[in-house]
């Protein structure tokens, strides 16, 4: 429980007229109280916001500019980029917090965000996570601070350092990634270029010229964003989509050839010598048989 006794700080003028106070405008920390059946809507300061929610209910929801996302739990946090959050909530009162930032580049001082990238979900889906225990502690911090009038911007900065610190302690890279998409977004939105079209491109040229890249400008960057070279991602993936197709008995190679642009049988042979060190009769025999045991297991 956060007490509010001002009374016990020792000179709090000092803290009050200190060039690093953050008064009500400048607080990156808000809190607020929203009762069941209401909305809150609140107005971003900056571009980024970490959104704390103490539920306490049944359900609860955000609306972003395209959608409204429903969530469950008690206490859980997401990430806030838009201008303006719309938040509703069908149980009982609900504690909202919100803490505005800029654009930060590291979970900590050793490691860059940017090395998410490869986990990140490669199209916009809203996230939301439950609050570790180490999240609390942080915010509970923060909320104290913010009840005694002690908000100092230096130490809500460092603040900010530990959530991401935490986040990277104690939740999984993909989780992460998947919170932290929206900072990601310049790399995801190529991730998802490349996931989009590459089916439709024959070579690594093909694809940069749909991109609009130098190739060696793309190879650049798709290995840094894959962590892989590109031909090697094409092949590797393209063989992912063609194991689908095998694995139906229905579907002859004739179409599988026509769909992934194969030049002659010959050539759709090489491809899964190559890739898998089978035929494709070999190959889909393989993946039958397999989808047979796991169906028989299942029984």
């Amino acid at each position: 429980m956060i007490t509010n006794n001002k009374k016990d700080i020792v000179d709090l003028d000092r803290h009050l007229n200190c060039h690093y106070y953050a008064c009500a405008l400048r607080c990156p920390l808000k809190s607020y109280t929203l009762e069941r059946g209401k909305e809150l809507t609140i107005d971003s300061e900056k571009h980024f916001m970490f959104v704390f929610v103490e539920a306490r209910t049944s359900s609860y929801s955000y609306r972003d500019e395209t959608e409204r996302h429903a969530c469950r739990g008690d206490y859980f946090l997401f990430l806030g980029t838009q201008r303006t959050v719309t938040i509703y909530s069908d149980g009982k009162e609900t504690r909202v917090h919100t803490f505005f930032f800029s654009k930060p580049s590291q979970l900590c001082d050793n490691y860059s965000i940017a090395r998410l990238k490869d986990k990140a979900p490669t199209s916009h889906v809203f996230i939301s996570l439950p609050t570790h225990e180490s999240i609390k502690m942080v915010l509970d911090s923060m909320l104290y601070m913010n009840s005694h009038q002690l908000n100092c911007i230096s130490i809500y900065e460092s603040k900010l350092k530990e959530l991401f610190f935490f986040l990277g302690a104690f939740y999984e890279r993909e989780q992460i990634a998947g919170l932290l998409a929206p900072l990601l977004r310049q790399e995801i939105d190529f991730k998802e270029f490349v996931v989009q079209n590459f089916l439709r491109a024959k070579t690594v040229q093909d694809l940069a010229d749909q991109r609009g890249m130098p190739v060696r400008v793309f190879k650049k960057r798709f290995q840094e964003t894959f962590n892989v070279p590109p031909y090697t991602w094409m092949l590797q993936e393209k063989a992912k989509y063609i194991d689908r197709q095998l694995a139906d008995a229905a579907v002859p190679f004739s179409e599988i050839i026509k769909e992934f642009g194969f030049s002659s049988p010959s050539h759709f042979t090489v491809f899964c010598r190559r890739q898998y060190d089978m035929t494709p009769t070999q190959r889909r025999h393989k993946l039958l048989r397999d989808k047979a045991r796991a169906e028989q297991s299942e029984k």
